[in-house]
């Protein structure tokens, strides 16, 4: 077996490779399922006329639903649905933000919360398979501050 020294058209090669395994190596290990951040604050403002509350004393199973407009780090939009369950409500978030969607669920107390921790069960976009925690505090009546962290 001879020795030839490489030539230049060989070692560009070589290199391309090289770098492509690199690229390769380092999207493996990113991955495109986590967000680019890993922390986000927004603050939810409820939207008049959007929901549904019962006509009288809420009692087990019924159902209510609301709707913010969402800004801070991102902008957008939720909706939820609430069931109420015991002396809590059972409820899946949807937030529609400029970037992607997160989705949430969680039993809330009924009245004001502060540092409520709520599970983030996924999302799209740029928050394609998001997990972690939203941290809501209820501001005023109309206004949630939402602190979210990613795993």
């Amino acid at each position: 077996m001879s020795k030839r020294p490489l030539t230049l058209r060989s070692m560009l090669a070589l290199v391309a490779i090289v770098a492509a395994l690199g690229a390769i190596a380092i999207q493996a290990t990113t991955g495109s399922a986590a967000p680019t951040k890993k922390t986000l604050h927004l603050t939810a403002t409820s939207l008049k006329k959007v929901g549904f509350f019962p006509k009288t004393k809420p009692r087990q199973g019924d159902r209510f639903g609301f709707g913010d407009s969402v800004s801070g780090d991102d902008t957008g939009f939720d909706r939820g649905v609430c069931t109420i369950i015991g002396g809590k409500s059972l409820c899946n978030i949807q937030v529609q933000l400029s970037k992607g969607t997160l989705s949430l669920q969680a039993f809330l107390p009924q009245g004001k919360a502060t540092n409520l921790p709520i599970p983030i069960l996924g999302g799209t976009g740029d928050y394609d398979g998001a997990t972690g925690t939203a941290v809501v505090s209820q501001v005023s009546k109309n206004t949630t501050d939402i602190n979210i962290t990613f795993n």
